[in-house]
């Protein structure tokens, strides 16, 4: 059974070969002579590529490269996946971002909303706010929370609060954004404040909630005519990115990815599992149980760990 994952092949010794050979001024050829390997293999291996010709790339050769450059490789159960959803929320980030509009991110739970807001945020944690909604808090805290995430002290009524958030965003320049996470929990009170944020930063920068249904929500606020829903619902009644909720396709390239190759193991997975999250927990179950006995995830495995 492959040790190494394709994500650990494609991009993780790549890229530590690249910064190996910048670092140390080496070439490839000294890097092969030092792991004890053909230059050919370092060539491939450097541009991602898992085979030469037709033959694949054993993973003994991966493991020499990575031990000639000091780099560990560990038997991971999980990584980051490019699926459908999560390109569909970075690039509706991405052009938030380049035109400082207001967009929406619409999705069933587990379809990766928030992971796909966190990484995002990582890659501009200056730029990129993240703050969630909860049903328990009120809107002044709700503020306060923002005003956290922001960087700024919290001190004031509600509305000077929000005032004073808007103030530091609108300074900062090179295309700010707040991310709104799990809209659907807003309390009533944070409508008509999340309506005032979007007025204040109109053309300074970016908006986007994300949530359950938060599109139904606004237009059914709105046609009661609850208050801020109608404004509110106005400002986002456009750009809406709507997530797939069949994942069957990523299932089974991320089977593929994780070295689950059996077929009939790639069928059970992507016909019974509707979440990411529900992925993760009986793969990396599956994984396990089948590195501790030399074995191959199949059908046989998955019954018995998760039977009907």
């Amino acid at each position: 059974m492959t040790k190494l994952t394709q994500i650990q092949k494609t991009q993780l010794i790549p890229q530590a070969i690249e910064r190996y050979l910048t670092d140390n001024n080496v070439t490839q050829v000294a890097l092969a002579t030092l792991a004890n390997v053909d230059k050919a293999y370092v060539n491939h291996i450097a541009k991602g590529n898992m085979h030469i010709g037709k033959t694949q790339i054993a993973d003994k050769y991966y493991e020499a490269i990575a031990t000639a450059i000091g780099i560990r490789l560990e038997r991971t159960f999980w990584q980051h996946f490019n699926t459908f959803n999560f390109k569909q929320q970075i690039l509706t980030f991405e052009q938030a971002r380049a035109y400082k509009s207001r967009l929406g991110i619409d999705g069933d739970t587990g379809l990766g909303k928030t992971y796909a807001a966190t990484v995002y945020k990582r890659r501009f944690p200056n730029r990129v706010f993240l703050v969630k909604c909860s049903g328990i808090e009120n809107s002044k805290e709700f503020a306060v929370n923002i005003a956290i995430e922001v960087g700024i002290k919290p001190v004031g009524t509600k509305g000077r609060i929000i005032k004073e958030v808007c103030k530091k965003i609108k300074s900062l320049g090179g295309s700010p954004m707040l991310i709104i996470d799990e809209f659907e929990n807003s309390k009533a009170g944070n409508i008509p404040t999340i309506k005032a944020i979007a007025d204040e930063l109109e053309g300074h920068a970016a908006i986007v909630v994300i949530g359950i249904d938060v599109q139904k929500m606004l237009q059914t606020g709105a046609d009661r005519r609850k208050n801020g829903f109608i404004q509110t619902n106005r400002r986002w009644s456009f750009g809406w990115t709507f997530l797939d909720p069949s994942i069957c396709e990523d299932v089974r390239n991320i089977c593929i990815e994780l070295g689950i190759m059996n077929k009939a193991a790639q069928n059970w997975l992507a016909n019974r599992v509707k979440d990411f999250d529900s992925l993760k927990n009986i793969c990396v179950s599956a994984l396990e149980e089948a590195d501790k006995t030399d074995q191959e995830v199949s059908v046989a495995l998955l019954n018995e760990l998760y039977p009907l």
